[in-house]
């Protein structure tokens, strides 16, 4: 699809951290938290975006809303350009994309009712006031699932469920084109999660917004993504459709990722195909040369240390980047 149809588009995007001079006159080691990545996210679209804790997922996500910089490449929001962006800038292209934090009881503020934080985006833009900032709060609050007299209420008077159903509201106040959903569920009960999942594909069936979902639960990814893109110290190893992803995961970092998760069936659990990985994450600080997963990678070979892989097209439409994909 042509950048028209986006809502997202990053070209080489790089995040680094470190390498300034100490106060002993050498600069120090260079974090390359994410290091050259692309991705369009379509309109309409659930991207998920999977890999273990420190591959730079988080990172990502900031760099997209400008809550940290990046130091090379584009990132377009709904064709406004986030790199270098000015706060006035900035402020004017969170009204397209908004973000939803893991944890909601840290997201929301314990001074203030629910109605005063999910119609603050409202206000501070100026977009309405008084009685009408009290109905739309109300529409937004029965928009996730609760009612508009808990407006009156506090944050330590909902579960957890319901203070994620908030901070969805507030997320969805100012109508963005794209919300970013940083690990949404993982703090929530495992019988509530299947709920708040449900609420992100009514809330996208009914308005068109686009996610995009990071998580390292497969299962959660499963059930709610399009499409899945992996990623491994800071690069994208594999990106695929979610049914072409599930049904022949290609890249052995994926393979690896699928084999962690358990089944609930132990015939299906034993017969599940095993890959099992060594040694540990390598440092963000030392990747490794070629391939940065070949340290731990079953099927690594003397290319793998001298050639980088890139992502390459499959038959079946995925994007891996292994040499014995």
């Amino acid at each position: 699809m042509s950048a028209a149809g986006n809502v997202l588009d990053m070209q080489g995007v790089e995040v680094r951290f470190g390498g300034r001079a100490s106060l002993l006159g050498s600069a120090g080691p260079v974090v390359r938290a994410v290091n050259g990545v692309d991705l369009a996210i379509r309109r309409g679209e659930t991207v998920a975006l999977v890999g273990e804790s420190g591959c730079g997922k988080s990172t990502l996500s900031n760099a997209i809303v400008g809550l940290q910089p990046a130091q090379a490449g584009t990132i377009r929001v709904g064709g406004e350009e986030v790199v270098g962006a000015s706060a006035r800038q900035l402020h004017a292209i969170r009204r397209r994309v908004q973000m939803i934090f893991q944890d909601p009881a840290l997201s929301l503020d314990p001074r203030s009712t629910i109605g005063a934080t999910v119609g603050e985006p409202l206000r501070v833009r100026g977009i309405a006031r008084g009685q009408a900032l009290r109905e739309r709060v109300g529409a937004l609050l029965s928009q996730v699932g609760l009612r508009p007299e808990h407006a009156d209420r506090y944050p330590h008077q909902f579960s957890g469920g319901q203070r994620q159903r908030v901070v969805i509201a507030r997320a969805l106040a100012l109508e963005p084109d794209l919300v970013i959903c940083d690990e949404p569920v993982s703090a929530l009960d495992v019988s509530v999660r299947a709920q708040i999942l449900n609420l992100f594909t009514a809330l996208q069936a009914r308005t068109g917004v686009s996610y995009l979902f990071v998580s390292h639960d497969l299962g959660v990814v499963r059930h709610i993504c399009d499409r899945v893109v992996v990623m491994y110290l800071g690069r994208f190893v594999e990106i695929a459709e979610r049914d072409t992803f599930f049904a022949a995961p290609k890249h052995p970092y994926t393979r690896a990722l699928m084999a962690a998760v358990p089944e609930a069936d132990p015939v299906v659990q034993r017969a599940k195909p095993r890959f099992a990985l060594s040694g540990e994450l390598p440092s963000p600080t030392d990747i490794p040369s070629g391939c940065a997963f070949r340290t731990r990678c079953p099927l690594a070979s003397e290319i793998c240390a001298n050639v980088r892989p890139e992502l390459t097209p499959r038959p079946d439409g995925a994007l891996v980047a292994c040499h014995h994909a």
